[in-house]
């Protein structure tokens, strides 16, 4: 029986984990960074926690074999001249082995029986789902923050991402006696747009499922064009805090209008968003489904927008999930309405894998 269920969302825009050691849930984000640690620097590492304590401990350091890397906020500023080299499958088997050595980390444990579950982007769940489930399987040790950890897996579940949602959203209806629903996944976040159709259940295959670079960073495109780069952390605090203008310390004198500036780039934006999702919706061949509405920009900027263009289907039943959204707030101590979409997803997961598979190994 595992005493651990991890499940790890593999985004673009950061690797976000949840994990239950069958009393709590706990949460992980980190940056999705993977970067190079050659020899040199890591026998000085060594030699610093030798002399001073730290080291290899102080930091997200992974070791495979004569391999190492960094990863997450130590990858920061690192050479990445030969991860860069690395195929997508390596770089996702990376990140979650980091996490699972996270994991480890935290509850002080070198071993780790463990049902666990990974979210691709959808892209990467088509060409490499069983490329990471037997590079999962394979693995058995690595060393991570400069001590051993054995993984020890009972359940591997490779799926695509917005599974949590689904899995979740199964539990509940499961609950009520319903059965074979179809599900719609719409989720919009920093990046990407992602629509998935999961029949009767079922993990997508292709189209019309997809994912797009519509996130709301193509929003910040256009608003910053011209003035700074879109992901200026000065833009964005301006933006967050809904202000009229917004200036930079390198360009001394200047201040920028942003109110027009960023009305006439979230119209464009929708009706970038509008388009894809009506063509999307004009595909499907299926009477009846619920829309499962996920992601920090779909329920922030964009909600005005959705919910009437999403109420609108025929057929369609529109969830914007808000029992998860509470769960993920009271379970993993999330406040912020855009962290809760943020952890949704792995939250879901961890959930599933928790009722479903520890559950059937205490019955066993």
């Amino acid at each position: 029986m595992s005493n651990y269920q991890l499940f790890v969302d593999l985004g673009m825009s950061g690797t976000k984990a949840s994990l239950s050691n069958g009393t709590k849930f706990q949460s992980y984000l980190c940056p999705s960074r993977v970067a190079d640690l050659p020899p040199s620097e890591l026998q000085i590492l060594r030699e610093q926690g030798a002399q001073f304590g730290g080291g290899l401990e102080s930091g997200a350091y992974l070791q495979l074999g004569d391999t190492a890397y960094a990863l997450a906020e130590d990858a920061e500023g690192r050479s990445n001249k030969t991860t860069v080299m690395l195929r997508k499958s390596t770089l996702a088997y990376l990140r979650i082995l980091g996490v699972v050595g996270e994991m480890a980390h935290r509850f002080k444990v070198s071993s780790l029986p463990i049902d666990l579950g990974v979210a691709l982007p959808f892209d990467e769940y088509l060409s490499d789902q069983h490329e990471v489930t037997r590079a999962l399987q394979e693995s058995r040790h690595f060393i991570y923050r400069g001590r051993e950890v054995e993984l020890v897996p009972q359940v591997i579940k490779v799926l695509p991402e917005g599974a949590g949602l689904v899995q979740w959203r199964k539990i509940q209806a499961a609950k009520r006696g319903e059965t074979n629903q179809t599900y719609v996944v719409v989720m919009v976040g920093y990046r990407d747009l992602t629509f998935l159709v999961f029949r009767q259940g079922k993990p997508p295959t292709g189209e019309p499922s997809s994912t797009v670079k519509l996130g709301y960073l193509e929003c910040l495109q256009s608003i910053a064009q011209g003035i700074c780069k879109p992901e200026s952390s000065y833009l964005l605090d301006a933006l967050l805090h809904q202000r009229d203008t917004v200036a930079f310390p390198d360009q001394p004198g200047k201040v920028f209008e942003l109110s027009d500036r960023r009305q006439k780039a979230e119209a464009y934006y929708w009706e970038q968003v509008r388009h894809h999702l009506s063509d999307k919706f004009a595909a499907l061949d299926v009477p009846r489904y619920e829309v499962l509405v996920g992601g920090g920009t779909a329920l922030t900027e964009l909600r005005p927008h959705l919910e009437p263009f999403l109420s609108s289907l025929p057929g369609a039943t529109v969830n914007w999930m808000p029992e998860l959204s509470r769960e993920v707030a009271t379970s993993l101590g999330v406040k912020p309405e855009s962290d809760q979409a943020r952890f949704a997803d792995c939250f879901g997961g961890a959930k599933w894998l928790a009722m479903k598979f520890a559950q059937a190994a205490e019955v066993a």
